[in-house]
């Protein structure tokens, strides 16, 4: 039998490897870590005769299991050898473990052992932060974000905006352009087609024949709630980044205008355009209670851009002035008699860059005017709702709650 055969000789290879996987190297290493690949159980890692067979069906799920444990073994051991210098790490070697983590995170036989291997690409991003290994691993988490389960989904979503916030300090120009308009913005339209193709998805029933069977809560319990709450994740992941890089974007961006003499507009202002068009389809999204969360990450993104934009940065929104501070009683309500000093115990230190001013604004005018278009989006629907017997939508006035706090929030930034 085959699986039994499979079964036993990874058992045999799992033994010999413990003793003496430090010493695989060049071929040998990368002709198991190939073979591990194919016994994972994903489809996609047959791509020739000899492994026609079909190692997705249910009996092969111990071997997929046994290939994992060994794959992670010869993992561990490369992670731990990788040189210094990750620019003279062999190519063919990291390419094969790149593919192996991936086919273990699009089989279908374990949704365990499909997170753990997502994680995997991170640890290896972090170890081997070399161009060529990033772009690698971004887009393969950006292929897993599509994934139908929405567990490893989610996961990857996380993994990939958690892997461009932790290694984006050594992100060059040309990195940041395409982390930003080909990975990201892709995983978002990914993300937005699968929304659609799921609207009229049933009820997510769990159709395995497993004795125990997990509840899905009432919000996650059809395929349209569940990849909204992956796009909740993707919208909240772009806040991350651009709180943490708005500042170093704007620079980079501002720079490789200054050096082709100002001839070429900034690359930053259409990928400005492109979050602000995300994230105002977002807050515009028509549906029931499942989209406020998605409503909700979208009015925050739109006004983040601006705060982050404004002169002053979104830092001014911390500053708070203290009750007994610059404070008299007038009328009843406290007032300010002068200008509060800023408390630079509560500001974060963080490295000066050379900023474009007349870049900066114009970022901010662009911000301003989605926030004037999601303006009359909703004046148009309060006109459609005055004339509806059924009331104010309980969700609308939730979004318009949210609004008025993000718009104090950005008052502190402008004032």
């Amino acid at each position: 039998d085959q699986v039994d055969t499979a079964e036993t000789g990874l058992k045999a290879l799992h033994v010999v490897l413990e003793g003496s996987v430090h010493s695989l190297s060049g071929g040998d290493l990368v002709t198991i870590v190939r073979t591990l690949s194919l016994l994972s159980g994903y489809i996609g890692s047959q791509n020739n005769e000899a492994s026609s067979i079909d190692r997705s069906s249910k009996p092969w799920a111990n071997v997929s299991a046994h290939s994992f444990q060994t794959f992670k073994l010869i993992f561990d051991e490369y992670l731990e050898s990788l040189p210094d210098s990750s620019e003279t790490a062999d190519t063919e070697t990291r390419v094969a473990m790149i593919d192996c983590c991936v086919a273990f995170g699009r089989s279908q036989h374990d949704v365990n052992t499909a997170l753990t291997a997502t994680g995997m690409l991170w640890s290896l991003a972090d170890r081997d932060s070399s161009s060529e290994t990033l772009d690698i691993v971004l887009s393969n988490l950006a292929l897993l974000s599509s994934d139908s389960r929405p567990e490893l989904r989610n996961c990857s979503v996380n993994t990939l905006f958690s892997c461009v916030v932790g290694l984006g300090e050594r992100f060059t120009e040309s990195q940041w352009k395409r982390s930003l308009n080909d990975t990201i913005f892709g995983v978002m339209k990914q993300i937005s087609s699968g929304i659609n193709g799921a609207e009229d998805t049933g009820v997510a029933e769990d159709t395995s024949k497993d004795r125990y069977k997990v509840a899905v809560h009432h919000t996650r319990n059809s395929a349209s709630k569940q990849w909204a709450a992956t796009q909740v994740l993707a919208v909240r992941g772009l806040e991350r980044v651009l709180r943490q890089y708005f500042l170093r974007l704007l620079s980079t961006a501002s720079s490789a205008s200054q050096s082709s003499g100002g001839s070429q507009q900034p690359w930053l202002i259409a990928t400005w355009k492109e979050i602000l068009a995300i994230s105002l389809d977002c807050s515009k999204l028509v549906g029931g209670r499942e989209t406020l969360d998605v409503r909700m990450a979208g009015v925050e993104l739109i006004v983040l851009c601006a705060q982050l934009s404004c002169k002053a940065g979104i830092v001014a929104a911390g500053t708070t002035a203290r009750v007994g501070t610059n404070m008299e009683v007038v009328g009843g309500a406290l007032r300010s008699v002068r200008t509060p000093t800023r408390d630079k115990k509560n500001e974060t230190s963080t490295p000066t860059l050379p900023v474009d001013d007349a870049l900066r604004h114009q970022l901010f005018e662009l911000a301003f005017a989605t926030m004037d278009g999601f303006r009359q989006h909703l004046e148009g629907n309060g006109a459609e709702s005055s004339n509806d017997n059924s009331g104010t939508d309980s969700l609308l006035t939730q979004v318009l709650t949210k609004v008025m706090g993000e718009l104090a929030k950005l008052y502190e930034c402008c004032k």
